[in-house]
């Protein structure tokens, strides 16, 4: 691809590594003993990033071992800030923490969000990338619905989505998979923290995820509101660019880095997370296997 120039090179980085960041992750962590921190406790996100107020009931695995573990899975960890899972061993679910600095994402179209528009552009993205798969005799998905559409909360500048995912492109197939989404706003960029779960226990665990973001919080100096304009990163989307393909995508197609070639990338995205969350059901096990290790009270 010595048509994409380095800054395409680098949204490609992205998007492998949001493909195979949760792959990795499911494949490798039952084998994994980590020695995560204990809530209560406040957990710094980065360096000089943001912090969270990690309750009761939940651990914190830090950066150096989230990172270390996923490039032994073969996955890059340069934007992972670490892992939260529950502290018991009945709840399978765990929420990965990354950073993506692509600079200030407005929030202007706030009001405009055409929930129909977004839902058809990722449908047909998909079906882009089926007629590729078809030909190499693998089996198509479609996206289907919204779990969730996505809302924005001002106040806290938090952004979250859900979609389906299906086998059969019809009204009436049964859903396969749920990607869950969320986003919090910042100066220099945007702070993920995405849930990995089972379909029939999205209705229960995002609850756990609205919980932690409502925890989750950039430090002074860094917030949506420190934002300067012309001297800052500004990364040239809106809140509708951030949900096509978690931004990465949806600044290739702006940018015109990929052509003809945006549809396919973003199918691939978009796919790649529903068997990822696909995948997780029924591995209750491998969760459990977390806790293996030490758990250490203290600040990560």
């Amino acid at each position: 691809m010595s048509f994409i120039n380095a800054q395409g090179r680098r949204l490609l980085a992205i998007i492998a590594f949001t493909i195979l960041l949760c792959l990795s992750s499911l494949t490798g962590i039952a084998q994994e003993t980590f020695h995560p921190v204990m809530g209560p406790a406040k957990i710094s996100l980065g360096e000089k990033l943001a912090v969270i107020d990690l309750p009761s009931g939940y651990i914190f695995v830090n950066q150096e071992e989230s990172k270390k573990f996923l490039e032994r899975q073969g996955s890059s960890g340069n934007q992972v800030l670490g892992i939260i899972a529950p502290s018991t061993k009945e709840q399978n679910f765990f929420v990965v923490c990354s950073f993506d600095d692509m600079g200030y994402v407005t929030d202007t179209d706030a009001e405009k969000l055409n929930k129909d528009d977004i839902l058809n552009s990722y449908k047909e993205g998909v079906k882009t990338q089926n007629d590729d798969r078809r030909e190499k005799g693998i089996e198509p998905i479609f996206v289907g619905d919204w779990a969730e559409t996505p809302s924005y909360d001002k106040q806290h500048h938090h952004v979250v989505w859900a979609l389906t995912a299906k086998k059969e492109d019809s009204p009436s197939a049964p859903a396969i998979a749920v990607n869950y989404n969320t986003r919090v706003l910042g100066r220099r960029g945007v702070l993920s923290l995405n849930l990995v779960t089972g379909p029939n226990e999205l209705s229960t665990h995002k609850k756990n995820v609205a919980t932690l973001l409502s925890k989750t919080t950039f430090i002074p100096g860094q917030t949506y509101e420190d934002y300067v304009a012309g001297q800052d990163k500004d990364s040239g989307m809106g809140l509708a660019g951030l949900i096509l393909g978690g931004g990465a995508v949806a600044a290739a197609a702006k940018m015109g880095i990929f052509g003809a070639f945006w549809k396919w990338i973003l199918a691939a995205v978009l796919i790649g997370k529903k068997f990822v969350i696909f995948i997780v059901i029924g591995l209750a096990a491998l969760c459990k296997r977390i806790f293996g290790g030490k758990k250490n009270q203290g600040q990560a």
